[in-house]
């Protein structure tokens, strides 16, 4: 009877040993699900109508410098971007409906496309990524793949790593019912080589 005694506690322990594992590997399959959207992240997300004046500063290679912007956003992908000064050298409007996206400098004739940051990029030599905005103002990852996410102890994000942009959030404040960020940086590194864009907003209209 010894021996089946001795025998049988190497068993246990590989026995331990497996549950041990398992435990360890469910933990840390926990610690990668993506966690749940904050309080404000939810109210963020009801955010869809909004006027939006800021400024918006750009360094490239074809251009550097800043211009005062009025972004108008109806349902999506409704919306009308106004930038004016130097930057948009007098005037430029970029307006986005379900066709597409058009974008008319000073008296030029307006230019169209699918996409806006291929617009924009054609026309002012950096990418505009309007799309991802939408988002992105709002302290939002927009829908799709995401990179490196990293919040602050309120759950609101302060970087994040999207369709090709590293972005970082700064400055949150109450707007109405929401906390939104009021500073956001961006840099890229495409065709058009290094892009910084750098985008205060001053006011938000409901």
């Amino acid at each position: 009877m010894p021996p089946i005694a001795e025998a049988s506690r190497p068993s246990k322990q590989i026995h331990f040993l497996w549950l041990a594992l398992l435990a360890f590997l469910l933990a840390a399959c926990a610690g990668q699900q993506p966690q749940p959207p904050s309080t404000a992240e939810q109210s963020a997300m009801q955010l869809q109508h909004w006027t939006i004046k800021g400024k918006l500063g750009v360094r490239s290679a074809r251009d550097n410098g800043s211009a005062n912007l009025t972004w108008q956003q109806q349902s999506a992908p409704n919306y009308r971007i106004h930038l004016s000064g130097p930057l948009g050298a007098g005037a430029t409007v970029i307006n986005g409906t379900p066709g597409g996206v058009s974008l008319q400098r000073g008296d030029e004739p307006p230019l169209q496309a699918r996409n806006p940051a291929q617009l924009t990029m054609e026309t002012l030599g950096w990418p505009l990524p309007v799309n991802e905005m939408f988002y992105w103002v709002r302290g939002l990852p927009a829908p799709g793949g995401a990179g490196k996410q990293q919040r602050n102890p309120q759950g609101q994000l302060q970087s994040l790593q999207q369709a090709g942009w590293q972005l970082n959030f700064s400055d949150y404040q109450n707007r109405g019912p929401y906390v939104l960020p009021t500073r956001i940086k961006a840099e890229t590194n495409g065709i058009a080589g290094p892009v910084k864009v750098t985008l205060i907003i001053k006011e938000w209209l409901f």
